[in-house]
């Protein structure tokens, strides 16, 4: 089994790489020259592939000379950005080039399987009828070019992922150890979520068993901050107290902080766009999809945050 995968170097990129390589697949990874290779430095044994992703020529150029893959896994995409022209420059022309330089190249065997990692953000929350950002906006596009590129494909949409190497809870952890669980949606809000390693399994197994497939990834449970608060409370042996901030609130300190961002010409770490979207409802029935595409989930909510807090307290990120 050879698999490639693009944006290998990042959070959820080292749990694919970790688990192909688990599994024996002879795996190659494509990444810009310099790339941060951190996230992978406990692994041995893949093939490194420096890409220009400018052109399909560039890209061909780089994977012309690698045998027929089995899997193609693209994961590089760009999560943040301030206008849907800089998400689209990348989530959705990026793909299109890919895909143009496999065809152009032969890269996929004939039963290879192109999986695109897309987002919960291209469906939207509960009630929306579609993407409520620029970044789920542009993922849409991104599963369109795919959909419509006539290679055989898989498409994943990941709820919030979560787990080792990840540092997006890095400050709500910290928060806990100090006695405060900050909670910024409301009260009622309803989220779901997946460790790393469970996303990495499932596109693993669901790409060859099937084909032209949408896939929702999440570990089948609701959450509610009492769910996540408790969790983190058992971890960490510390109790903690609410401490609630409300919607407007969070708004108005996040209009000024992207304010600020544009002027600095800085990525934003939370935009108002995306507290906005993130905010909703995400407690969505896939149950019906489940019977035709079982999920294997090995991480509980406690599992999943103890694997990530290993991680932070190993880095002495808490």
């Amino acid at each position: 089994m050879k698999v490639l995968i693009t944006g290998a170097n990042g959070f959820l990129g080292s749990h694919l790489v970790e688990k192909a390589l688990k599994k024996g697949f002879e795996t190659s990874i494509l990444i810009r020259p310099g790339a941060n290779l951190s996230n992978l430095q406990h692994l041995r044994g893949y093939q490194v592939i420096e890409v220009s992703y400018n052109s399909a020529v560039s890209i061909a150029a780089a994977i012309k000379d690698l045998p027929a893959q089995d899997l193609v896994i693209h994961n590089a995409g760009l999560i943040k950005s301030y206008t849907l022209e800089g998400y689209v420059k990348v989530n959705v022309a990026l793909t299109e080039r890919l895909i143009e330089a496999i065809q152009q190249c032969l890269t996929l065997s004939p039963s290879g399987r192109f999986a695109y990692i897309s987002s919960l953000a291209a469906k939207g929350p509960v009630g929306n009828d579609g993407p409520a950002s620029n970044y789920g906006r542009s993922k849409l596009m991104a599963e369109e070019a795919v959909r419509s590129s006539g290679i055989k494909y898989m498409i994943y949409r990941p709820t919030g992922i979560y787990g080792a190497r990840d540092v997006q809870f890095v400050p709500l952890i910290k928060a806990v150890k100090l006695g405060l669980y900050p909670s910024m949606t409301p009260k009622a809000h309803k989220m779901t979520l997946i460790n790393a390693s469970d996303v990495a399994e499932n596109v693993l197994e669901c790409s060859l068993k099937h084909e032209n497939e949408t896939v929702h990834l999440e570990d089948g449970h609701v959450y509610q901050h009492e769910d996540l608060k408790a969790a983190l409370e058992k971890l960490l042996s510390k109790k903690s107290i609410n401490l609630r901030v409300g919607r407007p609130v969070v708004k108005a300190l996040l209009s000024i902080s992207d304010l600020v961002d544009r002027n600095l010409k800085r990525t934003p770490k939370l935009s108002r766009e995306h507290y906005s979207e993130i905010s909703q409802d995400w407690d969505y029935d896939f149950s019906e999809e489940r019977k035709k595409i079982p999920l294997t989930i090995e991480y509980s909510l406690e599992d999943g945050f103890k694997s990530a807090i290993d991680y932070y307290l190993e880095k002495d990120l808490i």
